[in-house]
């Protein structure tokens, strides 16, 4: 005699498959996006382009999103929220560090995707945004999300660090952030297309990068008026 073995499928595992599938549809159509955006730009690329470029008909589009400026609302999130938990993930133990500030700077550089493609994508709605007020109004609002996240972060990290801030963590923030974006944004036409090779690329990768280091170094020692207060 054989034991025979049963297979109970719960309520809860027939509705969470859906979800599940939803889920994974959602992901994709992000991935799509984020490359289309970036080879044709925002305001050229179609929901068919996007499709395409996914596999998906214009039906899963549309199960999913409503417009493409809510598909680009769902990206940002998906992005800024990876970068963020990179971010928390390299400052943890900070305090412990000869030199919190450097050291911040270096695993900050070494997270944060250099990322061609997400700063490219980005400035392309920010253009589309200045032309269309439905769309500036929720890149606001997505921006301040990113923002208090970045000031919550800028304020965990000087506290562990025992520094105090010469300036508003917020304004600290924005500053980073306009920093970043402009250096890349520099050196987009030099950098070329991300599947790029060779000597010259590399070189490129590395002026930035220097060029990014200095500065942040330079801005945050500005920044850090001395060592926070214990009372």
């Amino acid at each position: 005699m054989h034991p025979i073995q049963s297979c109970i499928v719960t309520e809860e595992d027939v509705e969470a498959r859906p979800k599940r599938r939803r889920a994974d549809t959602v992901e994709r159509l992000l991935d799509a996006a984020l490359e289309t955006f970036a080879d044709i730009g925002f305001a050229a690329a179609s929901v068919e382009d996007v499709c395409r470029r996914g596999g998906f008909t214009r039906g899963a589009f549309y199960s999913s999103f409503r417009t493409k400026d809510e598909l680009f609302g769902a990206l940002f999130a998906r992005e800024t929220a990876r970068n963020i938990a990179r971010a928390e993930h390299e400052l943890v133990g900070i305090e412990r560090e000869a030199d919190p500030v450097s050291a911040a700077v270096e695993r900050c550089l070494s997270t944060f995707r250099a990322d061609r493609t997400w700063v490219l994508v980005h400035s392309e709605y920010r253009l589309h945004a200045a032309r269309h007020p439905e769309a500036a109004a929720a890149l606001r609002e997505h921006s301040a999300q990113l923002h208090a996240r970045l000031t919550e972060l800028i304020d965990t990290a000087a506290a562990r660090a025992g520094v105090r801030l010469a300036l508003a963590a917020g304004d600290l923030a924005r500053i980073v952030v306009a920093l970043h974006d402009g250096v890349v944004l520099t050196h987009l036409p030099e950098a070329g297309p991300d599947d790029a090779v060779g000597t010259d690329l590399e070189r490129t990768d590395l002026e930035r990068t220097d060029l990014e280091r200095t500065a942040l170094l330079l801005l945050l020692r500005g920044a850090v008026s001395g060592a926070a207060s214990t009372d």
